[in-house]
């Protein structure tokens, strides 16, 4: 009993006793007739009130029933709600145990994958035309995801006498491996065209010429069996997750698997934990293209492009943000989101119920870095860390592009090598020339050695006459110097005798 009905059952007590109180002193002056009529009164008055309280009592029981029953429905409500559009808060978290979230992942897969064969067995190849028995029997084959985590339904295969592929359409095939979880498509071996389809059995045409990686894998043999798509797979952040992960603030799309990633790539494991060094730039390239993979979700590596640098934020304050535009557009016409990011493509759409996001304070959603900068500006959030979102790839586009560069690298490879050959024999005729000027330069130097020991000879012998010459120089000099002092006296004898010759004829004429 609550108290309520405690404090109820005091008050007819209370007035019990002092209705009993009130008779025995009144009695004597009141007849037996009043005192009757004055005790059945007080009998129906304390009846009704008996069965007053009982009502009050199970009302109150009732009250509390409701209250309880009403918080369950509310948190039954919530519960389908989660468990039908998953975490309303973080649109980027794809909880793929949810109806909606699940339903969405299904329809991409199934609807903008368009058609697909799986379990093709190869039947001969006849002048790069391939010849394929499509999996009739196989209707409802397990689902298997291209990216590995199992969400990838397979389409009915076609009923006997029809393989739903019709002459001149273009598919891709690509090349099945077994696993534990059923047969993944592993390897993508082309574009092809349907030239012949009949009773389950179709013949492939490659609409160009494939690639020596792509002939190689199909005549390899190595693959269980072949997976024909009408259209390309679509790239998605989560297919690529590691199978049971949860996201969390470190890896927003969940824990990516380095092994499953490096085998459905086509890459080295090793290729993962570090970067090559030198001049492999194959290697290189595809470890930046492993990693990328293996970020994606996570901190922001050094060097990471501004337009991949996405913000996690947490809300400040209350803020609504409007996802559904007024426009609406259809699959033919193109396009889903608007130039503000908001969903024109009806199947995108969350409906009136869904046609505004409420966030309220802290809550945790992650944002590009334009959109972040932008809140952060007026003040309605603040930025928690970085995240590195890898931009989706065009698959299609992708491998047509792949194949346009390998090609243009086998021309200029070709290229390369006949220049290479004309190199080559120019080396050649520059060789003999070096090896004629090593001859020369032998002969040279040999002649050098005897021009050297000639000339030390011609030095030498030039010394000696140098010094023959200068001591002959000497001797000239002093014999001029004689004969200059002979002449100077032979000079003065004749003088002297003239003089006395002179002196004698004057003395005698």
């Amino acid at each position: 009993m609550d108290l309520m009905g405690i404090i109820v059952w005091l008050a007819v007590l209370v007035s019990l006793v002092v209705f009993i109180l009130m008779v025995v002193k009144s009695v004597k002056s009141w007849g037996a007739l009043h005192t009757t009529l004055l005790i059945l009164l007080f009998l129906q008055v304390w009846s009704f009130l008996f069965f007053t309280a009982g009502v009050a009592s199970r009302r109150n029981g009732y009250m509390r029933a409701y209250e309880i029953l009403k918080k369950k429905v509310l948190a039954k409500e919530i519960e389908a709600d989660a468990a039908r559009w998953g975490d309303k808060v973080n649109p980027n978290t794809d909880d793929l145990t949810r109806y909606v979230p699940v339903t969405n992942e299904l329809n991409r897969l199934l609807i903008e994958r368009g058609r697909v064969w799986r379990g093709a067995t190869l039947g001969q190849i006849n002048a790069g035309e391939a010849t394929l028995q499509l999996a009739m029997n196989r209707v409802g084959a397990a689902p298997v995801a291209a990216g590995g985590n199992g969400a990838d339904a397979a389409a009915p295969a076609p009923a006997a006498g029809d393989s739903g592929l019709a002459p001149q359409t273009v598919v891709h095939a690509f090349g099945e491996s077994t696993d534990p979880r059923g047969l993944l498509p592993t390897s993508y071996f082309g574009e092809f065209l349907v030239t012949e389809s009949s009773n389950g059995v179709v013949k492939l045409k490659p609409t160009n010429s494939l690639t020596k990686e792509q002939q190689d894998a199909i005549s390899s043999g190595s693959f269980a069996s072949w997976a024909i798509y009408e259209l390309m797979p679509l790239d998605s952040h989560s297919v690529f997750s590691a199978e049971g992960s949860k996201t969390d603030e470190n890896a927003i799309f969940g824990r990516m698997d380095s092994n499953e990633l490096a085998t459905l790539l086509g890459i080295d494991p090793g290729l993962a934990t570090a970067v090559p060094t030198g001049l492999n730039v194959k290697d290189a390239i595809k470890s930046r293209v492993l990693q990328s993979y293996l970020n994606d979700g996570g901190r922001p590596p050094e060097g990471t492009p501004p337009e991949q640098v996405y913000m996690r934020v947490e809300f400040l304050k209350d803020h609504t943000i409007e996802v559904d535009s007024q426009d609406q557009r259809i699959a033919t016409d193109g396009g889903y989101y608007d130039v503000n990011g908001r969903s024109v493509d009806a199947r995108l759409k969350r409906g009136e119920d869904g046609a505004k996001i409420a966030f309220k304070t802290e809550d945790k959603i992650v944002f590009d870095s334009t959109t972040a900068d932008e809140l952060v500006k007026q003040g309605i959030v603040k930025v928690l860390a970085p995240v590195f979102v890898r931009p989706l790839n065009d698959y299609e586009y992708a491998f047509r592009e792949l194949r346009r560069q390998i090609t243009l690298s086998t021309q200029d490879a070709k290229l390369i090598e006949r220049e290479l050959a004309e190199m080559q024999k120019s080396q050649g005729l520059a060789d003999n020339q070096v090896r004629l000027g090593q001859d020369e330069q032998s002969k040279l130097g040999m002649d050098k050695a005897q021009y050297a020991k000639e000339n030390e000879v011609i030095t030498a012998e030039a010394s000696r006459l140098n010094d023959l010459l200068v001591s002959t120089r000497s001797e000239v000099a002093g014999m001029f110097q004689q004969i200059q002092a002979m002449r100077d006296r032979i000079v003065s004898n004749q003088k002297a005798l003239a003089d006395a010759i002179n002196s004698a004829t004057a003395t005698n004429p």
